[in-house]
Parts: C-alpha cells; sequence; structure tokens
C-alpha cells in the first residue's frame, strides 16, 4: 500500500471490548464472543511478540475442528474483513501472517488500554528506585478498570490472560498501598485499596482499606467496612475471617482507646450501624465472630469473680443422614432458619455469632452440662419448626474453664 498514514483504533478490553474509529464508536458484530472477534483480540494482546498460526488456531478450534483446519481458518479471516468492512473501517488486512506468526498489520495502530496497562508495569519495575516506579504503578492501576472481556470469561485462553493481568494488578495495588502508607498519605491509600476492594472482594484488599480509615481516624466508617467485609467471608464465602483482618479489629480497638473523646463516637457509630433499635434486645447478643471473641475474653476472665459458669456450644448444620450439606442455596437457607430458632430461644445474657457458612458458636452464661443438652433440645426442636423435620443439628460443649485464654487462634 502507497499511503503512508495509518488507522489509529482505540481498544478497550477492561470492562469488556469496545472500538473506536476517528471518535466514534465501532461494533464489528452483535455477537462478542464470534470466533473472527476473538481471533483480532488474540493477535492484538500478543502486541510486537505476535503469536504462532498453531498456537492461535489451537486455540480456536477444538480437537474434532482440526480434520479442515486450512479452509475454516480462511473463512474466518475472510468473515473478519468482511465485519470490518460492514463496520465502516479502511480495508486493510488487520492482522497479517509473516513465517507462521501472526501480527497487528503495520498499517494499524491499536492504542489499547491492556496493552498501556502491561507497559506501565514493565516500565515500573525497571525504575532503580521506588518513587520512579510510582507514576507508572499510579498509570497502570487508574487504567485497570474491570476484568479483561468479560464475556469470554470462561474461554481458557483468555482465563490465563486475565490470571496474569489480575497479578500485575495486585503489584500496583501493593506498590502503591505501601508507598501512600509510609508517606501517611492515608486519603490516596484509601483510594487504592477501595477501589481494589471493590474489583476483588475474596483478595482482603479491606484490610488496607480499613487500615487507611484508621490512619485517617475514621474509625466509624473503618468499623462498618470491617464489620460488612466479615459478614462477607462468613455469609456469602463460608470461611471464618483471617488472623490479618482480626488484627485490623484490634488496632481498631487500641487507636480508639488511645483517641480522647472517639470512644462514644465509635459506639455511637456500631450502635447506628448496626441498627441500636430493634425488637429483640431483650434477647441473646448477635454478634460478629471478633465481637464473640471479645465476649469469650470478658467472660472467661470474669468466671472466677463471679463464680458463673460459661459454656460454649458449637452448632453445626447436617443433613438427616448427619452429612455435610453441598447445595449452597440450601445451606444458606437453613443458616438464616437456625439463627432465627437461636435468637428465638437463647436467653439475654447469652451471646451467639456465624462462625462459618454451616456452623455457629454460642455462649450460655450460667448453665451447666446437663442444661446445655437441654438448651441443644429446644434448640433443635425449634429448628426442626422452622425448617423441616428432615433438618439435623450435630452439637459439642466446653466450658470455658477448661479452655485456654485463646480462641481467636483456634478458628
Amino acid at each position: 500500500m502507497g499511503n503512508t498514514e495509518k488507522t489509529i483504533l482505540q481498544v478497550n478490553m477492561f470492562g469488556g471490548l469496545a472500538i473506536t474509529y476517528e471518535g466514534k464508536n465501532v461494533s464489528i458484530g452483535k455477537n462478542k464472543t464470534a470466533k473472527y472477534i476473538q481471533l483480532l483480540e488474540i493477535v492484538w494482546l500478543a502486541g510486537e511478540a505476535g503469536i504462532q498460526k498453531d498456537q492461535l488456531t489451537g486455540i480456536l478450534y477444538d480437537r474434532e475442528e482440526q480434520s479442515n483446519l486450512s479452509n475454516s481458518f480462511n473463512n474466518l479471516i475472510y468473515q473478519m474483513h468482511k465485519q470490518m468492512d460492514r463496520a465502516g473501517l479502511p480495508e486493510l488486512d488487520y492482522v497479517v501472517n509473516k513465517d507462521g506468526v501472526f501480527f497487528t498489520d503495520e498499517n494499524v495502530v491499536i492504542d489499547s488500554d491492556v496493552l498501556r496497562f502491561k507497559d506501565n508495569i514493565v516500565k515500573a519495575r525497571q525504575q532503580e528506585n521506588e518513587a520512579d516506579s510510582i507514576p507508572y504503578y499510579k498509570a497502570a492501576f487508574d487504567e485497570y478498570r474491570a476484568e479483561i472481556l468479560p464475556e469470554l470469561a470462561t474461554a481458557e485462553w483468555l482465563i490465563i490472560k486475565s490470571v496474569q493481568l489480575q497479578k500485575m494488578y495486585a503489584e500496583s495495588v501493593i506498590a502503591l498501598g505501601s508507598y501512600y502508607e509510609e508517606r501517611k498519605d492515608f486519603e490516596e491509600m484509601h483510594h487504592v485499596f477501595k477501589k481494589a476492594a471493590e474489583l476483588y472482594p475474596d483478595d482482603e484488599w479491606q484490610i488496607g482499606e480499613i487500615n487507611a480509615l484508621i490512619g485517617m481516624e475514621a474509625f466509624k466508617e473503618a468499623y462498618a467496612v470491617y464489620d460488612e467485609t466479615v459478614r462477607y467471608y462468613t455469609d456469602e464465602l463460608g470461611v471464618t475471617p483471617s488472623n490479618d483482618l482480626l488484627e485490623c479489629y484490634e488496632k481498631m480497638s487500641r487507636q480508639i482507646t488511645n483517641v480522647p473523646g472517639k470512644i462514644l463516637q465509635i459506639r455511637d457509630g456500631i450502635l447506628e450501624h448496626r441498627g441500636a433499635v430493634s425488637d429483640n434486645d431483650e434477647g441473646a447478643y448477635d454478634c460478629s465472630f471478633p465481637s464473640f471473641i471479645d465476649a469469650y475474653h470478658i467472660l472467661s476472665r470474669n468466671m472466677e469473680r463471679s463464680g458463673q459458669s460459661v459454656y460454649m456450644m458449637l452448632l453445626n448444620i447436617v443433613d438427616y443422614e448427619g452429612k455435610k450439606i453441598t447445595n449452597q442455596a440450601k445451606l444458606e437457607t437453613r443458616a438464616k432458619l437456625l439463627q432465627e430458632a437461636i435468637s428465638l430461644t437463647l436467653r439475654q445474657g447469652d451471646t451467639y455469632c456465624k462462625y462459618s457458612a454451616s456452623q455457629y458458636l454460642l455462649l450460655l452464661v450460667g448453665t451447666n452440662k446437663e442444661s446445655c443438652k437441654t438448651v441443644y433440645r429446644r434448640l433443635l426442636n425449634k429448628f426442626k419448626l422452622l425448617a423441616g423435620p428432615r433438618t439435623e443439628l450435630e452439637y459439642s460443649v466446653v466450658s470455658l474453664a477448661d479452655l485456654p485464654d485463646r480462641l481467636a487462634e483456634a478458628k
């Protein structure tokens, strides 16, 4: 081609494929999972390194489709050109084969958010000192708005690419978070970890978010994020909070007691967050796992002085054969009904919390081992009334007098 002016395509892939040409959005087909679109995406993402034809066809075609591969691939290239033409794009090759390796057509410039992201991460790693790497990590962090091409989330080739990009994103989060924390720029630190936690709530970025809020002395907000995170892990993921998350709670507690006048603010915040005025204020106290630990410590240390016995009971939801329930929807429903049964059965002064997707922990004050059996039977009967006769519960009890003061380490 004699024309030296290159065609510039702005191609965004974070959050879904979006193509812009000369300031206008371009659609190259309604079906964003079509093979010819994946062909373009794979070559574009390969960048200057290109991709071997065998590797490219291996990604695009299943083993049973390999028999007539040459015709299939040529038809795919033809289909791609046809769609690019329909979209009003210049008549170019877009992808070219050079000695068995596919590259982007040299007459086309791909201005891609993913390629800019990767380039910034590479440049950040090349810097000799931390301060020089931060602008590049910041640029990469800002570029990464969502998962790459969610419409292809189950495609094996994209899963591998997505994991690589997510690791790079985590690298930028850690670098920026540490940098801002060292300089006590807690607002920027909060911005970084909050965005990361919203994108990947399972990766415990909330710990950085909470620590930033503690640094800003925004204790009410820190507790709200903490409580929401604990409930998410317990209710949604069915796991107990990690030691790192529990350390945030202890740090909050220390900070609050060390800042005069803040304790009332926190008390008000906690009450507001949990809904201080409820219809069940006279019943047992339903709390998060860390609050349960606090209650455990207080009761265990006061037992000798008060002379009251305290027992801890673990309840585990099982099916009628005594086996673990694997259906998550059924388990979630039964867990909510067990919580209701507990709140209707236990007395004021008792404390309970959700420990995992299928377990609840109870602290029973002023009782003995025989009475614990009675409590269990009452709970089971109430649970069966609410959830049906085929519902079962396993239980175990231990006196706090027989336990070391280390419940937090026993998760």
